[in-house]
């Protein structure tokens, strides 16, 4: 290897000397004739001339050891095959001079979520944010993102009606049948030998809801007809309805208007229609109806809120029938009732709103007279405090206690007075169970002799709670004591002693009743109900025991 770098060291021309260039008509044998000077490794020092096109003869050997090769060809060696025979590649795939991009995988699958982990940032300089990253120039074509599926969104009430939309106002009717027995139709005290009936119910009622952006209306009307097989006398019907309505003027000032409806019946063992004689009786049952309306103002003045409404009552009383063939006048103690009532409240936080209410109305009736020669016209007031709270998403409710009074235009009838507690709570533990708690103070007009009124406290709980997602089983429990306050004066004990009549009658009842509901679809529902009432009273032949079984469907809209 020395001997042949000297030698081509020697043989080298000078630097800047071109080296001759061949005649491009020259044949190639007269080529491989000419003298040429020695070939010399390019990457020798000095060599600053590369090597041109042609400069070494094919197959020239001169001067060059044997195992030194430059420009000419290398015969491959052939290796031997090896066996058994490779197998033979497959063609390769498609593959387009513009390939498109590489499919994205979706945002909720795995490799999506590790591929997001390995290029999120976890640094930032300070003072600046984390970049989203810049989209892709519009001259790059790229795949649009695939949407990742949404979770489905699971409905908490499957098995609700959905309602009939009129505008923007919901209807939800429905019509509810049921048939059953009961033990005690008439309500009647066990002395007068009670016996039970096969009974049909048909029941049908209305529910609106508004969804408005301004104004609100929301009601509820339902009434129904029991009608007895075997004790056609014990045929009833009754209803009951409510309506708020609400009108924004501005921000802050709204009308407000609402009415009330409620159709029922007495019972003939009541004291207030009880006959003098016990070997009388009632044969019907009166028909007492009721209808309401409140409208006023409310004026917001920053969280303080006032509100000022005129309040107006009619009640219709139907005569009784005797099993004598006398009849009750009951027709001339209906009445008028007249009143307005004032509230003021304030926003402490949006979870605890306390008020303060007041309420003054005058009653006055078709007869100065009723039918025991009493007259009882007459005016009253209450005042009450309380509260508006949601203490968590669990309770929320309204409580408020007070004071109530009535005076009547005849000194022979008591003050009718007592404290006013009125509550509603409802405890919601879990979205299977609901329990709700209410709680009234009412005072009731009667025509019992020498009693002012009845003032009546109930009491009620319901427990629902879903047993399936179409499965409901509810328990409620009543409980309500009736107090009818008369006068204690030695003229009116005197009075009452010889006439026969009862003072201070108190009454004590409750129920319990347990529905099952089995939902079929959300239109129609299968449900059944136990149902016990008993009554105490200090009244004689007032008090009573029943029991009523019931099956039946529902449908709605």
């Amino acid at each position: 290897m020395a001997a042949l770098c000297a030698a081509l060291a020697a043989a080298a021309p000078a630097r800047g000397q071109a080296l001759p260039q061949p005649k491009a008509s020259a044949p190639l044998s007269t080529l491989a004739g000419q003298d040429k000077p020695p070939l010399r490794r390019l990457d020798s020092p000095g060599s600053a001339v590369a090597p041109q096109a042609g400069s070494l003869g094919l197959g020239q050997t001169s001067g060059l050891p044997a195992g030194a090769n430059y420009g000419a060809p290398v015969k491959r060696q052939k290796l031997p095959k090896p066996y058994p025979p490779r197998r033979a590649p497959y063609p390769p795939p498609f593959s387009p001079k513009t390939p498109l991009p590489a499919l994205e995988p979706y945002k909720s699958s795995y490799v999506a979520k590790q591929r997001a982990l390995r290029l999120r940032s976890t640094y930032a300089p300070p003072g600046q944010h984390l970049l989203a990253p810049a989209p892709p120039p519009v001259t790059v074509a790229a795949e649009p993102t695939i949407k990742a599926k949404g979770k489905p969104k699971v409905e908490m009430n499957p098995y609700d009606p959905l309602g009939v939309a009129v505008g923007s106002t919901l209807l939800f009717p429905f019509v509810q049948t049921s048939g059953g027995y009961d033990d005690n139709p008439n309500r009647l005290s066990a002395s007068y030998n009670p016996r039970g009936s096969t009974l049909f119910r048909g029941e049908g009622g209305l529910r609106v809801k508004s969804n408005w952006s301004r104004h609100s209306l929301e009601g509820e009307l339902r009434g129904g007809y029991s009608e007895y097989f075997d004790y056609p006398t014990a045929s009833r019907a009754d209803a009951q309805g409510a309506m708020t309505a609400r009108y924004d003027l501005t921000t802050d000032t709204a009308l407000d208007l609402r009415g009330r409806l409620q159709l029922d019946t007495q019972r003939p063992g009541a004291p207030a229609i009880s006959a003098d004689q016990s070997s009388v009786y009632v044969v019907n049952r009166p028909i007492i109806l009721g209808v309401g309306t409140q409208g006023g103002v409310t004026q917001k003045f920053s969280r303080i809120e006032v509100s000022l409404r005129g309040t107006y009552d009619r009640v219709w009383y139907q005569d009784a029938q005797y099993s004598n063939g006398t009849t009750l006048n009951l027709a001339s103690t209906s009445y008028n009732d007249f009143g307005g009532l004032l509230r003021a409240s304030y926003e402490v936080t949006p979870d605890l709103k306390p008020f303060v209410e007041g309420t003054l109305d005058k009653r006055i009736h078709d007869s100065p007279v009723d039918p025991y020669g009493f007259y009882r016209d007459s005016t009253g007031y209450t005042i009450r405090g309380g509260a508006t709270f949601n203490v968590t998403e669990m309770v929320k409710g309204e409580i408020s206690g007070g004071y109530g009074q009535r005076n009547y235009a005849d000194f022979r009838l008591a003050e009718l007075r007592g404290p006013v507690i009125d509550a509603a709570l409802i405890y919601t533990p879990s979205a299977l169970t609901t329990l709700t708690l209410r709680g009234s103070t009412t005072m009731n007009e009667t025509t019992l002799a020498y009693a002012s009124g009845v003032l009546t406290r109930s009491i009620t709980a319901t427990l629902s709670h879903d047993l399936m997602r179409n499965l409901n089983i509810t328990f409620t429990g009543n409980y309500y004591f009736n107090d009818y306050q008369s006068s204690n004066s030695p003229v009116v004990v005197a009075a009452a002693t010889a006439s026969g009549a009862s003072l201070n009658v108190r009454e004590r009842g409750g129920s319990a009743a347990v529905r099952l509901e089995y939902k079929l679809t959300r239109s129609i529902t299968l449900r059944g109900s136990f149902t016990h009432e008993q009554l105490s009273s200090s009244f004689r032949n007032a008090g009573y025991s029943a029991n009523v079984y019931l099956l039946g469907l529902r449908f709605q809209l």
